[in-house]
């Protein structure tokens, strides 16, 4: 078959897995977008990878812009056209979250970029079962009846000691006002489709600060520093609402006896 000169054939094996790992980053640098094909067995090389992404920009399927704060890397996020392409073949999307002008915008790719390294240390580390990202849920707790406490960052499901451990993740890289806390703190009572919250932060000033509005939460919450988990993963030190410490996030995982965290949820 010949095709009008311009148009672009998708590949469902190439194409598609790059613009849904766009889609679930929401921003992404260059290198951080190849991880994700590299590891998940998409790609290669980096030249076709290349290839392949020069390719969906100029025929206006990405957004390619370029931020100082994440090193002058090209950052990427998905294009209209793009979201409405995969919308169609039935992923999660929800048009109309497109940034305004870059000083508001700008918060949310560096959160979007740090939370890539969080995901990507776990696809490294071997111990990742299943990453459900940000957009996913906000999709499931704005159209469905069944959806979540909170539009969390992710939902980490990983394999510890041979059997598999599901939790809510935050990161939280700058404080909110003390009363978007407490909701959070009144809002996760209702919680019963994980098994516990894990927040982290890039500093114990952060974390301490947030965890102290934790302290009577009716849900487990755990917080940690990231650079932990980016250097032991499971293995990092965490506390509970700052008063616990010497936890081991693996020992926290065995805890959960996962029969019960079953019968827990509707």
């Amino acid at each position: 078959m010949r095709y009008r000169k311009d148009s672009i054939e998708l590949s469902q094996s190439r194409d598609l897995p790059l613009l849904r790992q766009i889609v679930r980053s929401e921003f992404v640098t260059h290198t951080q977008l190849f991880e994700f094909m590299r590891l998940n067995h998409y790609e290669r090389t980096r030249k076709s990878f290349d290839w392949r992404l020069r390719r969906l920009v100029r025929h206006g399927f990405i957004l390619q812009s370029t931020m100082p704060t994440c090193r002058a890397q090209q950052v990427y996020s998905v294009a209209r056209s793009g979201a409405l392409l995969l919308q169609g073949l039935g992923d999660y999307y929800l048009l109309g979250r497109d940034g305004g002008n870059r000083n508001s915008v700008e918060p949310s790719v560096l959160h979007a970029v740090e939370l890539n390294e969080i995901h990507l240390t776990a696809l490294r580390s071997g111990v990742l079962a299943r990453w459900v990202p940000a957009i996913e849920i906000r999709s499931q707790n704005e159209l469905t009846g069944f959806g979540y406490a909170k539009d969390y960052d992710a939902i980490v499901t990983v394999r510890s000691d041979k059997r598999e451990a599901r939790f809510a993740l935050e990161y939280e890289r700058s404080p909110k006002a003390a009363k978007f806390y407490r909701a959070i703190a009144a809002g996760i009572a209702t919680e019963r489709d994980v098994d516990y919250i894990l927040y982290l932060a890039p500093n114990y000033d952060l974390l301490r600060f947030v965890s102290s509005f934790f302290v009577n939460a009716r849900r487990p919450v755990y917080f940690g520093l990231v650079r932990d988990w980016h250097e032991q993963v499971l293995n990092m030190g965490v506390s509970h609402c700052a008063m616990t410490n010497g936890l081991r996030l693996r020992d926290v995982l065995a805890a959960i006896d996962p029969q019960v965290a079953s019968a827990q949820r509707p």
